[in-house]
């Protein structure tokens, strides 16, 4: 209990001095220009399965804030109904492009964190941001295909297999526990090559644990306070639903950094460097 509390009392003294919330910002700025892109990539990847542009949305409606459809909206439906194969291909590249960028922070928070001096190549950071964002990819990939989509294949192998009525409680349960997975091992992928120091992969966990359970729940309050007490469109206008996405994502850049704050922490106390 002690050792919770030092390592407590560490983090928040280095949330002030490491200027997390800087940092945070430089994250944040550089995922807004890489949502779009990214967005019109998984739209047009979509694009290609035999659905229908409303019923995207409606399903879309049960996992995002209405501000942020409501930004999206136009864009799915130009890009669902019109397929293009240049738009797929010139979304990833702009994607990576602009979210390996925006790693730089993150990779400079973690040296910050650890207190280590950048000594890599910058051929190689570069190439370590762009895996952790193709990473990232394949992970929403996964995700919005398990949330999305999670219910229809549900149905589907209940169909094509003849299982009982109770696979689909248990169905339900498995696709998070993937999903919940797969944003923990791309956190612990995270955490271990970015700062400029070996690490094992247990010296990661804590960070992996605390930022995917502070994703999750911050993800789903804030998606609730959203919808159902902050009305942005109100209060900002016609960029109403880009401030709550930039909120947003300013909320999950903190708590991306902060995982790692938590593990360089432990790692001190333990090593006492």
């Amino acid at each position: 209990m002690k050792n919770i509390l030092y390592n407590l009392k560490e983090v928040a003294i280095r949330f002030i001095k490491d200027d997390i919330m800087a940092l945070s910002s430089q994250l944040a700025y550089s995922l807004i220009f890489s949502f779009f892109p990214f967005l019109i990539f998984m739209i047009s990847l979509i694009g290609y399965i035999p659905i229908e542009s409303g019923d995207l949305i409606t399903m879309l409606n049960g996992i995002l804030p209405s501000e942020i459809l409501k930004l999206m909206n136009e864009t799915i439906l130009n890009i669902v109904n019109v397929r293009n194969d240049k738009t797929l291909f010139l979304s990833l590249v702009f994607t990576i492009w602009s979210a390996s960028s925006g790693f730089q922070a993150v990779i400079k928070g973690l040296n910050k964190a650890y207190e280590v001096d950048e000594d890599r190549h910058i051929s190689k950071i570069y190439m370590i941001s762009i895996l952790c964002t193709l990473g990232i990819i394949l992970i929403m990939l996964i995700t919005i295909l398990l949330l999305v989509f999670g219910a229809l294949l549900g149905r589907f192998l209940m169909w094509k297999f003849n299982l009982p009525v109770e696979f689909n409680f248990i169905w339900n349960v498995t696709r998070y526990i993937i999903i919940l997975l797969s944003i923990s091992i791309i956190f612990a992928a995270l955490y271990k090559y970015t700062p400029s120091i070996k690490l094992m992969w247990y010296q990661v966990i804590p960070g992996v644990v605390a930022s995917t359970l502070s994703l999750v729940l911050v993800s789903i309050c804030f998606a609730f306070y959203v919808n159902n007490f902050a009305n942005y469109s109100l209060l900002y206008g016609s960029i109403g639903a880009v401030i709550a996405l930039l909120t947003w994502l300013f909320i999950l850049s903190n708590i991306t950094i902060i995982g790692g704050e938590i593990n360089a922490s432990i790692y001190k106390n333990k090593n006492h460097f």
